[in-house]
């Protein structure tokens, strides 16, 4: 496919290996499409996806002269699978392609088992999407399903699309494990199915509350925190989600890895409203794990501050002298500077003494390039609670 030229405007160095460039960058744009060869003073300057409505103007997918192929997509995977699975050791589930961070943009890639759940959100991927289809039947895959309803991709200008592209039987759900710990995965379910950025914070919080008497896990989902909670020897999880599927699947997962269903008590509720009630019933906790969804999906985070300060007062007014809380945000809006002000703000309030004990981030296979902080987006901490 004929590849459009962009001009840009300044010197190489003004741009780095950044793989976005804006509007207001671009000096001249010669022929049509979607697909660019980028150049700067003359010079080549790197492979990209091409949206001439949009803001953001250019995704570059490589630094080579190369079209965005089949076989490029095929490489891609051979690549991510090695440091996936070779580097970091990860199994059953994991995130294959994570957008630019993968050279990939608006490509997001899970796998389960045998096979990937998709996410496009980038114009470009939308409009080469045979070749990517056509890069992982070519890795071996069994099923390629996707899921492509992401804020991001609105922006785009692209409508939501779900279905499946191939499969060797149709299914509604997959099992994996993951650290040890049996998961029933739907298939269409929020996000991909998992939240696999958290994989190696459920471990790292429940290990630390190893033992607990009472842990609340709030917007559970399918049981992430709940499984390792209970794998660590704590005697009950209060989880707390609005979507009672997920419950449903939360106590299969229970049951599927023997734990005890008495060991967890579910409610399919507002976590803000339970948290009211739990107060009003003199409920207490020795650890609590707050994991909502974005509260900020822009630069305005002053109504995701005030969602922050709320739960961090309810949170500190539930813990026992002694208790554990693990709190997160999934906005890149949001900073640890923001979470630690908003921690303080509740803890001075009520006199609490609050110990961070780690930030947390999100898991490796979701990568951060040092020159696209864009990529970090989870964020969150464990405290001691006195």
């Amino acid at each position: 496919m004929p590849r459009i030229r962009v001009n840009l405007k300044g010197r190489p160095s003004d741009y780095g290996l950044h793989p976005w460039i804006f509007k207001d960058k671009v000096k001249g744009v010669i022929g049509q499409g979607f697909e660019a060869a980028v150049y700067v003073k003359g010079k080549f300057f790197g492979s990209a996806f091409y949206n001439p409505e949009g803001k953001l103007a250019l995704r570059f997918y490589s630094r080579e002269e190369e079209d965005f192929t089949a076989g490029l997509v095929y490489s891609r995977i051979q690549r991510a699978r090695h440091e996936r699975e070779d580097i970091l050791g990860f199994r059953g589930a994991y995130r294959l392609f994570f957008a630019e961070a993968d050279n990939m943009p608006g490509i997001i890639a899970d796998v389960y088992g045998d096979g990937v759940v998709l996410q496009i959100s980038s114009y470009g991927a939308e409009r080469l999407k045979r070749e990517i289809v056509e890069g992982f039947r070519m890795a071996g895959y069994r099923w390629l399903y996707e899921k492509s309803d992401s804020y991001a991709r609105r922006q785009e200008g692209l409508e939501p699309y779900e279905g499946w592209h191939f499969y060797d039987e149709e299914r509604e759900h997959v099992w994996v494990e993951i650290n040890g710990l049996k998961f029933k995965v739907p298939i269409g379910g929020q996000k991909t199915g998992l939240y696999l950025d958290q994989r190696l914070n459920w471990e790292v919080v429940a290990r630390t509350m190893r033992g607990r008497r009472r842990v609340l896990d709030a917007f559970s989902y399918t049981g992430g925190f709940t499984l390792h909670l209970l794998k660590y020897g704590v005697e009950k999880v209060v989880a707390i989600d609005e979507d009672g599927d997920a419950l449903e699947l939360l106590r299969e997962n229970v049951a599927a890895n023997g734990f005890p269903r008495r060991a967890v008590d579910t409610f399919s509720a507002n976590v803000f409203d339970m948290l009211d009630s739990f107060l009003l019933a003199h409920e207490r906790y020795d650890g609590i794990i707050l994991d909502p969804p974005a509260f900020a999906k822009g630069r305005n985070v002053s109504g995701a501050r005030r969602g922050y300060f709320t739960l961090f007062d309810r949170a500190l007014r539930l813990l026992e002298p002694g208790g554990i809380l693990a709190a997160f945000s999934c906005s890149r809006h949001i900073t640890f500077e923001l979470l630690r002000e908003e921690m303080t703000r509740a803890a001075k309030r009520l006199l609490r003494e609050v110990k961070v004990l780690y930030w947390l981030h999100q898991s490796p296979d979701h990568p951060v390039p040092v020159y696209f902080p864009d990529a970090e987006y989870l964020r969150g901490f464990l405290a001691l609670v006195y």
